[in-house]
């Protein structure tokens, strides 16, 4: 089967990558784990982000919210209390871009103030009006996620027939959304949202149809972070998980992803790097002799 990988350009803070030639690692870290009570500790998140960063990841992606969606979407001052001294700490030693998921207006804001360049709301500006005016203040990036409902709406959901074309409906809305805010397209990647508020087959479906889902000429991500659909139950070995993830992750090539967000890059990165030399060599094969002169 030969590869054909389309190209797009994704500008991040004034800078522009093409995306479609290497694969872009999202690493992320999740600082919600064990609820909001609990204290985030700073220097573990940067000695990740720097272990991450070392074993390829080309964004450093943080969570302030629950690593899984249940019981509703967080509050500014949950995130920005465990978001806040994680910034601080990371944005002066690390060299690749920050990215931070939020789908609040005052958290993208702080956290832009503080080194963030791209800010992943995975609601695709459908949940705070106020979010991509604000991004289009500065010159962040934007990744759009896409949400079927509400986290608490999730578990009486029926399965929707022709699920991809609600998706794409959609991505296409958040696009709208963005523009009328005076946000240029190469500033926007998109994310169909595995999980979020998608069951089981669902999600494969998806993933194997992430190209078509999104606005013709724009970069899209699969979101594969912490992806239950993946194995066959949570309580699967590490070593499960990443072959999982391995597989996913070149489904999801295969099927048109420019970025993919993973927990562990170094446990994928070697199978991607694989991908984007079939990648690459298909298209030599396919460029005009003369051209190699």
């Amino acid at each position: 089967m030969a590869f054909r990988r389309k190209k797009a350009l994704w500008r991040v803070m004034g800078e522009e990558y093409t995306l479609g030639v290497k694969t872009l690692l999202t690493a992320r870290i999740e600082l919600g784990i064990g609820g909001f009570a609990a204290k985030v500790d700073a220097a573990a998140a940067l000695d990740s982000a720097t272990r991450m960063e070392e074993s390829g990841a080309d964004i450093i992606e943080l969570n302030p919210g629950p690593r899984v969606l249940t019981v509703g979407l967080p509050a500014p001052d949950q995130e920005l209390s465990r978001l806040v001294p994680v910034l601080r700490k990371l944005e002066p030693r690390l060299a690749v871009p920050i990215s931070v998921v939020t789908a609040n207006t005052e958290t993208a804001r702080k956290a832009i103030d503080l080194g963030a360049s791209i800010i992943h709301d995975f609601t695709g500006l459908a949940f705070d009006v106020q979010l991509a005016s604000a991004v289009n203040e500065t010159d962040a990036a934007l990744v759009l996620g896409h949400m079927r409902g509400s986290p608490t709406q999730w578990p009486r959901m029926e399965p929707l027939n022709r699920l991809g074309e609600h998706v794409s409906v959609d991505l296409r809305a958040s696009l709208f959304r963005a523009h009328k805010a005076g946000i240029e397209p190469r500033r926007i990647v998109f994310d169909p949202g595995l999980e979020h508020g998608k069951r089981g087959q669902e999600n494969f479906n998806l993933l194997r149809s992430l190209g078509s889902l999104v606005p013709p000429g724009q970069g899209v991500q699969a979101d594969l972070s912490g992806r239950r659909f993946l194995v066959e139950s949570v309580r699967s070995s590490q070593a499960e998980r990443i072959a999982a993830q391995t597989v996913a992750a070149t489904l999801a090539l295969e099927s048109g992803a420019h970025a993919l967000t993973v927990e562990d890059p170094q446990a994928i990165r070697d199978a991607v790097r694989v991908v984007d030399r079939i990648y690459h060599g298909d298209e030599t094969e396919r460029v005009p002799a003369r051209l190699h002169e």
